[in-house]
Order: structure tokens, then sequence, then C-alpha cells
């Protein structure tokens, strides 16, 4: 009598397992063969195994495979960005007919004044007038200008503050304390003036050009990156697929390079302190769970995992 309730339930519990669990040890590994470094940046590729790879190619992901980033969205003109008047929200539409995927961390800077994204969010197709949360990166303007820029994603430092702290106050400290130690002068308090120095510039690039996604051979398995400088993991990132990571990778690549940049120190980690605090995130679900509620964020879509972020665990 209760058989076909018993296997719809098993059949249920099957396939949430590699749907929740997805971001762990049984279906990840990370690559400490393929690692790079450069100066005072090591970045170590976490890779996906067979199984991982086949889930992320279901129908439940074709929506998130078929997105574009923001940036590519702004330079096409795909998408209208507005001010509202409030500062923690902008009003989106996407004039394109496929989804943008917003990552929180990433900066447009124009407008009234500049922002960085609040959170990851997914902007469907022709969607109009959608409201945004945002932190200001710019305290000292409040004033038109000409219509917004993509910039890139702003350091882990100030991710974190994004992710994790939530408030306008701790954002505007952490870019005033940026500024200040990266020699950054800027009669707005803004955090994009960074472009305006060309010393740091010149040291963005150098770690740009040492950090293409070609460095790390075959990417075709590759849904994460591990940050390391000093004797400390900056954080990582995690993608639900390899074509997710490809595409937001020249994305997340600067908020590593521009943290080695203000804050890299010569790097002394040994591997298993790296283990550690992979073990930490990639054991098993629930210690994930718990590591994230403290040290990171979840992005949480059509019950999968999108993208993790995490942060340094101090």
């Amino acid at each position: 009598m209760f058989k076909p309730i018993y296997l719809l339930l098993l059949a249920f519990t099957l396939l949430a397992v590699p749907l929740f669990a997805q971001f762990t040890y049984q279906n990840l590994y990370v690559d400490f063969q393929g690692a790079k470094e450069h100066r005072n940046l090591r970045i170590i590729p976490i890779r996906a195994k067979s199984g991982f790879l086949d889930t992320a190619m279901n129908s439940n992901l074709n929506r998130f495979n078929n997105t574009i980033t923001l940036q590519d969205a702004m330079n096409n003109d795909k998408i209208d960005i507005r001010d509202r008047d409030g500062v923690n929200t902008l009003q989106f539409t996407n004039k394109g007919n496929q989804p943008v995927y917003l990552m929180s961390g990433e900066i447009v800077k124009g407008g009234r004044q500049d922002r960085i994204i609040a959170r990851d969010f997914i902007l469907e197709p022709n969607a109009d007038n959608v409201k945004v949360p945002v932190y200001c990166v710019e305290e000292g303007r409040w004033g038109n200008k000409s219509k917004y820029e993509y910039y890139h994603e702003g350091s882990m430092h100030l991710r974190k503050k994004v992710d994790i702290d939530k408030s306008q106050g701790a954002v505007w400290k952490e870019i005033e304390d940026e500024n200040k130690n990266d020699g950054v002068s800027s009669g707005t308090k803004a955090y994009t003036a960074h472009s305006n120095n060309q010393q740091y510039v010149q040291r963005e690039n150098d770690y740009l050009q040492q950090f293409a996604i070609s460095t790390f051979g075959d990417i075709s398995n590759v849904v994460g990156l591990v940050a390391i400088t000093g004797d400390m993991v900056m954080g990582c990132d995690i993608f639900a697929s390899p074509d997710l990571f490809q595409r937001e990778y020249n994305t997340i690549i600067y908020s590593y390079i521009d943290e080695a940049v203000s804050f890299g120190i010569n790097i002394t980690i040994t591997d298993q302190q790296v283990r550690t605090y992979m073990d930490n995130l990639l054991s098993n679900e629930a210690t994930q769970r718990r590591f994230i509620q403290r040290y990171g964020k979840v992005f949480e879509e059509e019950g999968r995992v999108i993208h993790i972020t995490t942060y340094d665990n101090r």
C-alpha cells in the first residue's frame, strides 16, 4: 500500500543529494599540483569529478549555463541601470534575451555615485525595472554623471564587508582604509579611483598577465579557485559548472589580484594548512553550512547551489 510513496520519497532523496551536497569532496578535489604562483599570490584550481560534471549538464542548470556576465551585458548595451532615490538600491532593466548574472562584489561606476552589488542575482531576460540591492563605494558624491560603466570586482577585503558585515558604514570604512593603504587619492572617496593610480595599475596588470585562465591548463573540469597570500587562505569561489566558472573568471580574478596588490605578503603557508581550511568547506554538507555561515555566503536558486564564496577564517 505504501510502496509507491516510499519509492517516490527514495527517488526524491537520491535526486536531492547531488543538488544540495554537490560542493563536497565527493564531487570535487583541490588540485595542489596545478597551483600557480606569482609574487604574493598563489591560486589553486578546484576541479570537478565526473559525477559532478554529469549533474552540471542536466536541465536544472540550463538557465544558469545560458547566463551572460554583467560586464558583457553592460559593454554590449544589453542592460540599463538607473538610480533610485536611496543609496542602497539601483534599478536594472535587461534589454537582452539572455539572463544576466550579477555577483556580489561587482562594481559599477557612474550615475549619482559608484556602487557595488550587494548579493548574487539573476536578472531574467527582458526583466524591467528590477530593484537590485547595492552599497555605495563613493561616499563623497551624490550627483549626476555619465551613465554607469563596468569597473570590476572589489578586493576580497571589500567583498567580505559586503557579504558578511552587510553594512554601508563598514564598506565606507574599508574603502577609506584601502585607499590610504594603496596611496590612492580621491576627492569623493571613491574605491574606483584605484584605476587612476598608475603604480597600482601597473602592479595589477603584472598579476593579470601571469594569471590568465590558460595558465591552469585543461580547464574543462575547473569549477573554482582557492587564493592564498602570506600564511593564510584569503578565500575561494566555487561555481555550479565549468561553463559558469569560465565566464566569471575574468571577474573574480580581480578580487584575488587586488587583494594581493593591496595586502599580499610573501607566501609561507603549507599545503596542509590549506587542506585544513578546505576540509572545513568540502568535507560534508553540515560542516560546510556552518563554515559558510561564519566566513562566506552561498547563492542558491531552484534547489541548487550556484556559487559559494568563502573568506579568511581569522
